[in-house]
This record gives C-alpha cells, structure tokens and sequence, in this order.
C-alpha cells in the first residue's frame, strides 16, 4: 500500500497497526536521524542505529572498498573514523551537492549526489527494520534546509525512490519547520511571540523566525516571518580549524611535516580535532593525546583558546544572524521583538554559541537550549508524518492539545529571465514571502519576431533568486523549457498563457502553458501542456 491509502485505513480503522512504522528522517550534512511514531507510547521517539554503542546519529558518510578482491559499501560511523585510510573512495557531506550535476566517482563507477543519499536512506530504512523484520512502511516525511532550492528539492525526492521509498514519501519538511513543531509539542508557546531558531548542523545553519499569529483551545496558528543562514557553515568547519591548528602543534613539537604522517595516523588527529571541540562544550581545559608520534605526547588546549581560533568564523555567524533579521519578508526585525531563540542542531551545543547571541538580542533569558538538539529535526519531521496519516485526529489516539496550522511561505524568488537590449533581467513571477497556498502567478506572453521560428516557438528560462540583492547572473536555475509547433501567425498574433506554481508538500516548480489565440482574429487551439522543469535537461514541448 501507498501512504494514502494507509491513511484511508488508519481513518477507517481508527488506529495504527503494530508493524506499521511511520517515520521522520533528517537526512543532514554531516549525520542523520530516523525517527518512529510509537503507537504505544504515541510519541516519536528517535532510533538508535548505533545499537546503544555510540551516538544515536548516523555519520552521513559513504565509503567504498576493495580489498583482497572483495567490494564493500561502510555507512556510517566506521566510514568516519577510517576517512582518513580510505580519503579517495569516501563521501562526506554529499547534501552540499544535491541539486548540481556534480558526481562522484568510486570503484571506477560515477554516481550523482542522490545516488549517495540514498544509500544512506536505505542504511537508516535498514536499522528500522532491524527493529521489526516484519515492518510494513505506512510513510515517511524527510527534512531538507529551509533554502534548498528546486534542484536540490527534486533531488531528495529523487534520493528516496532510488531508496525504495516512492510509495512511502508523504512529502519534504523545511528543518526549522520540524523543529519548531517539536518544541510546540512540549513547551507552551503565546499570542504574540517571535521565536528564532537556530538550527546550527556539521555542515549547514539555518536561521528561521515564525510569529505565533493566533490560538484558541483547538489550534494554534504559527507564520514563518524571516528565514537565513547559510548552506556551508557548520560544526564541520569548527572541525577544520581545531585541526590546523593541532597539526601546527604537532609540526612544532616533533620538527616534521605533516605530510610525512600515514593516512591512519591523520584518521587518528582529525578523530581528537573533533573530540576536542565536543569535549570543551563541556569543559574549559582538555589535553589532547598525540599518541601516533614517537615519543607521544600531550598537549592542553582551552575552550577560549578555540573561541580565538574561530573568531572570524564567529563573526561571520553573528552577520547572518543580523541578516535574517535585517530581511524579514514584512521588513525588518528588531532583536528586542523575539522573544525566544531556539538552539538546535547538535554544533549548537559550543558555548560561544550562545555567547554570539547574547551579544545580539542583549537577554540571556531568551536564549533556549532544546532537550535534544541533535535529534529535534527528525522528530519533528515524524510528528508531521503522524499529522499527515491523521494519526493526532481521533479522540482516542490524540497527544495533542490543538492542532497546528504552519503556515511555511516560499523561501525565494521564482521567476524568468529577461532579455533587455543591452543586459539580462530578472523578472519575478511569485516572490518570497507568499504563502504556499498563494504560489501561483500567470502571465501571457505574446510571440514577436523576425522569422518564422519565433512565430512558433517560445524559450523560457526559469530562475530562482536566493537572495534579495542577487542580480541575474547569481540566480540558480530551476530548468529552460522550450515549446515549439505554435500555429503559425502574423506577428505578435500569438498570446500564450504561462503558469508556474510551487507545489506545497515538495516545495518544488512545476508549469503550464496554453495557447489562447489573438481574440476573435485568431482562435485558441487545443494546445494545453503541464511540465515540471529540471536543471538537468531541456524540457521541449511539442503544440
């Protein structure tokens, strides 16, 4: 069965079945958590893949390997911890290529960014059905960063059919989205209140800020008012600099070069690099064993000696924080307005975290640290799955007080590009900051030319602006559709009626266009045509 039709059995049958597994997965940057709706406990509680050995995330790392002429694909944590033995035929942070035609090559054989991520989908799908080999998928809702753009969207989707969840996936869930749904279900929220949240992951931060705009004892109506961050900014590189600068301590001491270490011994210093900016989350002092050198030694670094290594980086994390406020989709947002910052994502645990946003909303008060930063994403993502299959609607099986109206607004500009007599343009067809369900705009085009080709065809390249400065040339493309075979008429006699409209639960573009005709002159054909532009290919469309 499909997810909908699961639904149409839980409604008919006002339960869930016991191997029935609804699921939520941050598929992030740097690790990924796969969460279940417990239909005893009802509540989403976030699985264990390590089976209690280690951290509950996986390590979103794929790495391939040959030896003694046997193949085999490592997931995860081992895959981490030998990257530095197997650098060549190991993957790390692949979700900073989805959406680009950047491949990867191992074991001689080339692969797209989605055919990495679902390997790791189907890792995750694999430690669930560990937990019951009898597990029936009911659906399952997976996060992507609030800016992921089209491209980056269809590639998920694309990621979890390749993982064998076409049937399965409900639909993609913005990070901060999910986030803010879990902590609503724990934590009381007023009329009234801004909340950002400071979503800061190994590889990503996204900053977002919604309004609770009304609430009555059955629902709570929540807006997104302002959304930043940046797609590679991340723990991953508190990571880089933690490790020059021990590599630097090592050189140092020892009087060699760091090329002159083996691979496991580098695997080795990248492991205590990130185990030293984990421990001073914790601790001031921690004393950092070189046991690879001959003799070994130990060497003591702070937590303010890490702060100071990373200034420039903590400045540049203080800047977007500023933006995204500076760029609220009604105008600007003044720090005093929010009324609660919500640090999530497990690289939010740093200490000058907190510190940085201290500095800018002046109230340490306001400063909120979620019960479990790491895993947040993904149940949330499974508390909107569960809302999906109208697991939270009968009276018997509802956790919820009232239920949640989210109301997530397009992230970017969508729209064309334009051709003036001496420079390109950008010409915005549906504008960041309007609601999902208001995502459509029309507009007619009318074929003018000078040859008999552009009497009968239409070229239209369609763009996304990620920010509100970018000119033409920084925009991403969404994908060029090209329709061709018009009816050929005199010029400008030919008016075509062009949609484009953002699907709410993928966030994707998809179009239409008709041929309306020149009024009584010239009369419409049949011509009526819906098309899904990808980056990756020119869509042509035959009238």
């Amino acid at each position: 069965m499909n997810w909908e039709q699961c639904k149409l059995w839980i409604q008919e049958n006002e339960k869930l079945d016991e191997d029935w597994y609804v699921l939520g997965i941050d598929l992030g940057t740097t690790n990924s958590v796969v969460s279940f709706w417990n239909s005893k406990t009802k509540q989403p509680e976030a699985i264990d893949i390590s089976n209690g050995f280690g951290k509950m995330p996986l390590p979103s790392v794929v790495q391939y390997r040959k030896e003694d002429g046997e193949e085999e694909w490592v997931i995860g944590e081992e895959a981490l911890h030998t990257v530095k033995i197997y650098p060549e035929t190991t993957i790390r942070s692949i979700k900073r290529k989805m959406g680009t035609r950047e491949q990867v090559t191992l074991g001689g054989v080339q692969y797209m960014p989605e055919e990495i991520s679902a390997m790791i989908l189907r890792e995750l799908i694999d430690h669930v059905k560990a937990m019951n080999p009898k597990m029936i998928m009911a659906g399952v809702v997976i996060s992507v960063p609030y800016d992921f753009d089209d491209a980056a969207k269809k590639a998920t989707v694309k990621a979890a059919h390749l993982a064998g969840l076409s049937e399965n996936l409900i639909c993609l869930i913005e990070e901060p989205k999910a986030a803010a749904l879990a902590y609503n279900f724990r934590h009381d929220l007023s009329v009234g209140e801004q909340v950002m949240v400071f979503d800061f992951g190994g590889g990503t931060l996204d900053i977002t800020v919604f309004q609770v705009d009304s609430k009555d004892d059955a629902a709570i109506h929540m807006k997104v008012t302002s959304e930043g961050g940046a797609a590679y900014h991340g723990g991953d590189h508190v990571d880089a600099i933690v490790y020059d600068q021990l590599v630097a301590v090592f050189e140092e001491k020892t009087g060699q070069k760091i090329e002159t270490v083996t691979n496991e011994s580098l695997a080795e210093l990248w492991q205590r690099a990130n185990e030293a900016k984990e421990r001073l989350s914790g601790v001031k002092k921690h004393r950092v064993p070189f046991t690879f050198c001959i003799p070994p030694f130990v060497a003591s670094i702070s937590r303010e000696e890490i702060s100071g290594w990373c200034e420039d980086f903590i400045t540049h994390t203080k800047a977007l924080v500023l933006s995204a406020l500076k760029e609220g989709y009604a105008g600007v947002i003044q720090p005093e307005a929010i009324t609660r910052v919500l640090l999530e994502g497990g690289s939010s645990k740093m200490p000058w975290v907190r510190e940085m946003l201290v500095e800018v909303f002046g109230d340490e008060d306001k400063i909120y640290v979620s019960e479990q930063p790491a895993l947040d994403i993904s149940i949330g993502a499974t508390y909107y799955a569960a809302m999906k299959l109208g697991l939270t609607d009968h009276k018997d099986i509802t956790t919820l007080d009232r239920r949640i109206h989210f109301e997530t607004p397009v992230p970017h500009d969508i729209g064309f590009e334009v051709s003036y007599p001496n420079h390109k343009g950008f010409f915005p067809m549906i504008r960041r900051g309007t609601p999902y369900p208001l995502a459509k705009k029309t507009m007619v085009f009318t074929l003018s030319g000078e040859n008999q080709e552009d009497m009968t065809s239409l070229d239209m390249r369609i763009l996304e602006r990620l920010r509100m400065d970018d000119d033409v040339d920084a925009c991403k493309l969404v994908g060029d559709v090209r329709v061709e075979g018009l009816p050929l008429r005199p010029k400008g006699k030919t008016k075509l009626e062009v949609t484009l409209v953002i699907d709410e639960d993928q966030g994707t573009v998809k179009g239409n266009i008709k041929d309306m005709g020149y009024g009584q002159e010239f009369h419409a054909t049949e011509f009526e045509e819906t098309f899904v532009p990808e980056r990756s290919e020119k869509k042509v469309i035959g009238a």
